[in-house]
């Protein structure tokens, strides 16, 4: 894959109201990074397992995983208002084929959902694939889709209606009108502060939010009518240089210099860099003691000797 791979993502699949596991979202930006405007409307694009583990850092997950994550995405349906009023409901993929002995899944965009993807217009959001991708929540996976839409805009402080924010994410559904999340204390805990802990520091972006009171007759608490958000962008930094990365695996890391060239090797500067960051947390939180044994199960070597 190439290492600065973005997807380019309309608007209005931003503010759609949808529901999506982790999964499915991981494969759909797997997919949407792949699409070009001048493919032809049949085309299919091809999702590959391995490449889905080593940005993900979870591990190669099972078949069944890919099969059910497809099977709901073909019968999800999400509604959104398009720009001239119209009030659109669609799909996100019409079929997936799984290539046997390959390691591939062939995946085929919904017709109505496709060029959203290839329109390159002012109504675009532009999302880092493996910042996206490895966001673990799925309300942390859409926020900083939202978020995204602003960290290019002059402005970056905005307001969402809270029902509607509830309802772009799935805590409100928009079948049953139930409302998973309807105390602001459980919602912000669950969905807001989830989100924030995720996204800042870990992305590109990183986000203040506070809750915007509406009145209330007589005493008694406010209730929360809106949120206001505050985005914090910092541009993507100039690609690290390998011989750079190398001598901190090796240095900061104790791995061995051939141990650091499997991994340069078999793995994106992203996810290297982004798996490296979680071994330092969990040496700072005391969870690791052993830094080079550690980075070396992380990253699927063997050991051989006494690390340093």
């Amino acid at each position: 894959m190439n290492k600065a791979v973005e997807i380019w993502q309309d608007n209005v699949l931003t503010m759609a109201r949808y529901e999506m596991t982790e999964a499915e979202k991981n494969i759909l930006y797997m997919v949407v990074a792949k699409v070009r405007k001048d493919d032809p409307p049949t085309t299919m694009y091809q999702v590959s397992v391995r490449e889905m583990a080593e940005v993900t850092g979870q591990g190669e997950l099972k078949f069944e995983t890919y099969r059910q994550a497809t099977r709901k995405l073909i019968t999800r349906v999400f509604e959104t208002t398009l720009p001239n009023g119209d009030l659109l409901q669609a799909g996100f993929i019409a079929s997936a084929l799984y290539r046997k002995g390959t390691g591939t899944i062939q995946i085929e965009l919904s017709q109505m959902v496709r060029p959203f993807y290839v329109d390159l217009n002012t109504r675009f959001t532009k999302i880092q694939l493996v910042a996206a991708i490895s966001l673990n929540s799925t309300y942390a996976k859409r926020v900083y889709e939202l978020l995204c839409m602003y960290k290019n805009m002059k402005d970056k402080t905005f307001r969402r209606n809270l029902v509607d924010l509830k309802t772009m994410l799935w805590v409100i559904d928009t079948k049953t009108g139930k409302d998973s999340y309807s105390n602001w204390t459980r919602f912000e805990k669950a969905v807001l502060d989830v989100a924030a802990k995720e996204i800042n520091g870990h992305t590109d972006i990183t986000f203040n939010y506070q809750p915007i009171y509406g009145d209330r007759p007589g005493r008694g608490r406010k209730p929360v009518v809106e949120v206001e958000f505050e985005v914090f962008y910092q541009a993507k930094p100039e690609p690290v240089q390998t011989s750079t990365l190398h001598e901190r695996l090796i240095k900061q890391f104790r791995l061995r210099p051939d141990q650091a060239d499997v991994v340069l090797s078999n793995h994106s500067v992203e996810v290297i860099t982004r798996q490296l960051y979680d071994v330092q947390v969990k040496v700072a939180d005391g969870k690791v003691k052993n830094v080079g044994s550690y980075t070396a199960k992380v990253f699927g070597l063997e050991t051989k000797g006494k690390e340093k």
